[in-house]
């Protein structure tokens, strides 16, 4: 969960009252947030992942106003009609786009600390290091509109932010810092991402924004573009920010998308509704709420709502709050504004006794050793693709789970082996200091005929070595650490995989049964992973041992 810093000057201003620090800390605890440290001039606060909203200073000023009763009305959004647009041609890298113009900024030191703060924050945890949403802001007064969004040769060129000169995309990749952290999103596609005008490309998703358009103190109005390759995620983020802004009583202008013949207006600020049956929220909680005091609680959560009888009530939800899927989220922000600490506890009438699953603490075993061996524990996402688990690890295509209408091209199927996964984690994190030593104790999803299901989960143990002297000895040296701590009897073979160099790859095996395999991994196998220092893997059935 993102922890982030705020100064306690800038956020009681933009509160326009001042709290003590118990005060503080008890309106910030009642939203499920924990406050990590506050001093004389910060305050800062362990985030949850669903409050997104929260994560810049103004959103959580604008909660917390609204919870204190210091905003006794909910704030209504309004967007001006477009004067500008944005042709949108196809780019199937990263298809979705949504765009706003903020006017009036006035760029105080605490604004441009906020702008910061809140597009790296979005781009690590609703963005996942910028491959689902990527944020661009400019100096909309640099742009001639009509914009164009578009996919390029990466022979194309523009002066990177923070450079004097022309690159082509390709150097940026290669020169820029930013180039280099992120490539791995677009480097493998071959046509590149970029916003232009007449004069030229100004913003290159997800990498980095033009010279030409960097936000100065001199700015006096914004243009915001979004890129992604989720539409509802690129919705949400730009309703977040653009919502963010308005708090600083800047003026939100739409901007027209053009696809073909179809126009699409973005930011989108109206509110939504939903019904709450006030005696599902008593089931739930054991609280029965009046229309009248529910009305009132969810206006502490800077929501309106309407009274449909005796035990329904219609809630608007505004526009910044992606949380709200469910009746049972309004159920939970009733709670919250009524107080969880005014909750009386009950025991329960059947007494329980719970514990671990025998395979989860076997696996908890060599989760211990392995973070004693030196090793960070990592987690990776179950879904992936056939390119990543096959493809760039130089395998033929197996049987595998493919998911039926995916939202996103990197998630079409469902895992068979974790080393595809650790790499891409070591793809993503080049900058990070070497060596690096990382291991996951995960999930895959075997095709089995013989099983109801058709399928079968398997639990198995990964691990990879990444440094200038990785090598064979190394990662056997952790299998025969694993393995004897555990008191397990295993003998090692030669063995082949396409994956690892030949001559330098070994299989495990446990009573004549192979249950995993260990060796350097192949050069080519780095190049598709765009890797350059040499590493090692190993990946076991944590099962097949128990």
């Amino acid at each position: 969960m993102p922890v982030i810093t705020y100064r306690k000057e800038d956020l009681f201003e933009l509160l326009g009252k001042k709290l003590s620090d118990k005060e503080l800390e008890e309106a910030i605890h009642s939203f499920k947030l924990n406050v990590e440290e506050i001093s004389e001039e910060e305050i800062e606060i362990e985030h949850t992942a669903e409050r997104i909203d929260m994560f810049g200073i103004e959103g959580l000023a604008r909660a917390l106003k609204y919870y204190l009763g210091i905003n006794k009305k909910v704030q209504k959004f309004k967007v001006s009609k477009p004067k500008v647009s944005v042709l949108v041609k196809n780019v199937p890298i990263r298809p979705y786009i949504a765009c706003a113009v903020v006017r009036n900024v006035k760029l105080t030191d605490s604004f441009i600390r906020s702008l910061m703060n809140i597009q790296e924050v979005l781009h690590d945890t609703l963005g996942r290091k910028r491959v689902k949403v990527a944020i661009g802001i400019h100096d909309f007064d640099k742009i001639s509109f009509p914009a164009k969004y578009e996919q390029v040769s990466p022979k194309e060129k523009m002066v990177p932010l923070g450079e004097k000169r022309e690159m082509t995309l390709e150097e940026i990749l290669e020169k820029t810092e930013k180039g280099k952290q992120f490539a791995h999103i677009i480097k493998d596609s071959e046509y590149w991402p970029v916003y232009s005008d007449k004069k030229g490309i100004f913003s290159f998703p997800p990498i980095l924004n033009s010279e030409r358009t960097r936000v100065t103190e001199k700015t006096k109005n914004l243009f915001v573009e979004i890129t992604g390759i989720n539409k509802e995620a690129t919705l949400i983020a730009l309703n977040v920010l653009v919502t963010n802004f308005a708090e600083r009583g800047c003026k939100i202008e739409g901007v027209k998308l053009k696809y073909g013949r179809k126009i699409e207006i973005t930011p989108k600020l109206k509110e939504t509704a939903r019904i709450v049956n006030l005696k599902n929220a008593e089931k739930l909680t054991g609280l029965k709420f009046s229309p009248s005091l529910a009305k009132k609680l969810f206006l502490k959560m800077g929501m309106n709502a309407k009274s449909l009888g005796k035990s329904r009530i219609k809630v608007f939800i505004p526009p910044y709050r992606s949380d709200i899927l469910h009746e049972w989220d309004l159920i939970e922000d009733l709670v919250i504004a009524y107080g969880f600490d005014k909750i009386k506890p009950e025991l329960p009438k059947l007494g329980t006794k719970g514990k671990l699953n025998e395979l989860e603490e076997f696996a908890d075993k060599f989760r211990t050793l392995m973070i004693g061996l030196g090793f960070q524990e990592v987690m990776t996402p179950v879904l992936s693709n056939p390119k990543d688990q096959f493809e760039r690890m130089s395998l033929k295509p197996q049987e595998f789970v493919e998911i039926e209408n995916p939202a996103s091209e990197l998630y079409t199927c469902l895992r068979v082996w974790l080393l595809p996964n650790l790499m891409k984690f070591l793809t993503a994190n080049k900058h990070v200091e070497f060596p690096q030593m990382i291991f996951e104790i995960g999930d895959v999803v075997i095709v089995d005929e013989n099983e109801e299901t058709q399928t079968k989960n398997r639990k198995k143990l990964a691990a990879v070595i990444s440094h200038s002297n990785a090598n064979f000895a190394q990662i056997r040296s952790i299998i025969d650490a694993l393995l004897k701590n555990i008191g397990i009897s295993y003998r090692i073979e030669p063995f082949e995989h396409p994956s690892f160099i030949q001559g330098r790859v070994g299989k495990i095996l446990v009573d004549d049964k192979e249950i995993g395999f260990f060796g350097e991994i192949h050069p080519q196998v780095l190049e598709n992973w765009d890797l350059e220092m040499p590493t090692v893997g190993l990946e076991i059935y944590i099962d097949g041992l128990k």
